[in-house]
């Protein structure tokens, strides 16, 4: 580069830490999908396949804002996704329903919780590991190597 600095190691910590996000919404949506078929495990079910999807969000709005809040208030960012991505206010929608359902199923004791969720948790799943794929596609899209 003629008089400018080389900053390619700044894109590469930035890939790495969308990397790990996304490798931990890979995990958490390992465990959901171990749980989904135990009716008996749909308060896991829904947690995990939130985290899943909350981090698949957070390695996006990572990518394309260059920062994210490292306290809980970024759950309350869970559904800014960037106005490019992939029928944004449709998975908007889905990431703040979901929120909303993991706290029914993390701290609603009562057994009439679950029906008060959005979407059953079987969906909720099936939903979150759609919106995986579609964080992956939207990254390597902007030339993240996944």
């Amino acid at each position: 580069m003629a008089g400018g600095a080389n900053l390619s190691w700044y894109d590469q910590k930035v890939y790495e830490v969308v990397h790990r996000w996304l490798l931990l919404a890979s995990q958490h949506l390992g465990v959901a999908s171990r749980l989904v078929a135990k009716p008996r495990q749909w308060r896991s079910t829904v947690s995990r396949s939130y985290y899943a999807a909350y981090n698949a969000s957070r390695s996006v709005r990572y990518f394309v804002h260059g920062q994210v809040k490292l306290t809980g208030e970024d759950h309350q960012s869970v559904g800014e996704l960037p106005d490019d991505f992939p029928n944004r206010a449709t998975w908007s929608s889905f990431l703040t329903d979901l929120r909303k359902d993991r706290n029914i199923a993390d701290y609603e004791p009562w057994p009439e919780a679950r029906q008060t969720l959005s979407l059953p948790p079987r969906d909720s799943y099936l939903k979150a590991r759609e919106l995986l794929t579609v964080c992956r596609a939207y990254l390597r899209g902007k030339g993240v190597v996944i």
